[in-house]
C-alpha cells in the first residue's frame, strides 16, 4: 500500500511501527509518512510531553500481551526545543511545587492512618485494662492495611472508614494472634494470598482462622 500523507496537524493521531516497511501506519491512513523536521520524544519525561503535545503531534503505539503502551509521540522538533526552554526556565518552581504536594500528601497520610487507628480502636472496644493491647493491635494493623499500593484494605475508597477499621484490625489479628500462618505455611500457601494453591485447604484454615479470631474479640472485650 503506497504511504498516504496524514493531516499535519493532527493531534494525537495514533500511529503504530508499520509491519511493512520502515515507518509509521494509522487505522484510518495506512502507512503514513512523518511530516519533516518532526522527530521522536520517547515517555517519561511527563512535563516535556504535555508541552509538546500543546501542538500537533501523534502518538506512537505499541501492542503488548493484553494492552497498549504509549512510546512516546511524534511532534515538530521545534515544539520539543522549545518544551525543553519552558523545562529550564520552570525547574525551581516545579521543584518548590513538587515539594510542596510531598508535604501535604505525607501530611494527609499521617491523619489518615490517625483517622484509621482511631476506628480501628473504636471497634476492638476492649475493656480499659486492655488498652495497650488494643492500641498495639491498631498500630499493628493500620501499618499492614496501608502500604501505598498494595492494593490491601486500608486503600481501599469503595468501603467506608469503619468497614475498613474492622477487616484491618480482624487481618492483623488472625495474621499476629492466631495460628494462621503456620497453617498455611504448612500447606505451602503463602498466608497474603486472596486464595492459596489449594482452594479448598485455604478456605478451611481461614474460616477457622476468622473464627478464632472473634473468639479472641469477645475475650478482651467486656
Amino acid at each position: 500500500m503506497p504511504r498516504a500523507p496524514a493531516p499535519r496537524l493532527v493531534r494525537g493521531l495514533p500511529v503504530w511501527h508499520s509491519r511493512e516497511r520502515e515507518g509509521y501506519w494509522n487505522p484510518e491512513y495506512g502507512e503514513v509518512e512523518v511530516p519533516e523536521g518532526w522527530v521522536f520524544l520517547p515517555s517519561g519525561d511527563t512535563f516535556l510531553t504535555r508541552q509538546a503535545k500543546q501542538g500537533p503531534h501523534w502518538i506512537l503505539l505499541k501492542r503488548r500481551k493484553g494492552y497498549t503502551a504509549t512510546l512516546g509521540i511524534l511532534c515538530p522538533e521545534e515544539s520539543v526545543q522549545q518544551a525543553k526552554a519552558k523545562a529550564a526556565q520552570t525547574q525551581g518552581a516545579r521543584e518548590a511545587q513538587r515539594e510542596t504536594g510531598k508535604r501535604s500528601r505525607a501530611r494527609a497520610e499521617e491523619r489518615y492512618r490517625t483517622q484509621l487507628e482511631q476506628a480501628i480502636l473504636s471497634f476492638l472496644a476492649f475493656a480499659p485494662k486492655h488498652e495497650p493491647l488494643a492500641r498495639e493491635i491498631a498500630r499493628g494493623a493500620v501499618s499492614q492495611a496501608t502500604p501505598v499500593g498494595s492494593g490491601r484494605v486500608g486503600r481501599t475508597k469503595k468501603l467506608a472508614l469503619e468497614e475498613r477499621a474492622e477487616f484491618a484490625a480482624r487481618a492483623y489479628i488472625r495474621h499476629k494472634h492466631t495460628d494462621y500462618e503456620e497453617r498455611l505455611n504448612q500447606r505451602s500457601v503463602n498466608p497474603w494470598d486472596e486464595v492459596g494453591e489449594d482452594d479448598h485447604g485455604y478456605r478451611e484454615v481461614k474460616s477457622e482462622a476468622n473464627r478464632k479470631v472473634t473468639r479472641f474479640l469477645t475475650r478482651y472485650r467486656p
